[in-house]
């Protein structure tokens, strides 16, 4: 299973973010390519622990969540709801230029796969180990690339 724990992976993966245009238009969802790298990089700063969001309650309890998520082997669903506090950022932090957007949630996605600290629980997923918080920065970020055609 892909994870940002490979050098290979996170390479692609990085190289795939680089390679996205302000201009690149979603194959589903609402967001715009600047909003989608905002919202990638908000997410590495929860998973950093340097942004708060409260857990999101759900039907599924959080550890089957976290299974189906990161290891079923299911894509996600399109168009699953964020949090609102990331809703909230993207619509006050999507002004600035967009490489450095890009750039910036580069290094969020490197500073993750350093495996040197984490929050310890996801808002969806509850608690998270290093190996799931390797698999989430993955998946999350591939899952908005395939968005973009990226």
């Amino acid at each position: 299973m892909k994870s940002l724990a490979s050098a290979e992976v996170l390479s692609e993966t990085r190289d795939r973010l680089m390679r996205l245009r302000a201009e690149d238009k979603a194959l589903w969802g609402k967001m715009t390519a600047v909003e989608m790298v905002r919202h990638l990089s908000c997410a590495y700063e929860v998973a950093l622990g340097d942004r708060d969001v409260a857990p999101q309650k759900g039907t599924i309890p959080p550890p089957v969540m976290k299974w189906i998520a990161l290891r079923s082997g299911l894509r996600w669903p399109k168009n699953v709801a964020t949090t609102p506090e990331l809703i909230r950022a993207i619509e006050e932090e999507c002004s600035g230029n967009f490489a450095d957007f890009v750039r910036e949630t580069a290094e969020k996605m490197e500073l993750v796969a350093k495996g040197t600290r984490w929050t310890r629980k996801h808002p969806m997923f509850g608690a998270m180990s290093a190996k799931d918080w390797m698999r989430w920065g993955y998946l999350h970020a591939d899952h908005h690339l395939r968005q973009f055609g990226r």
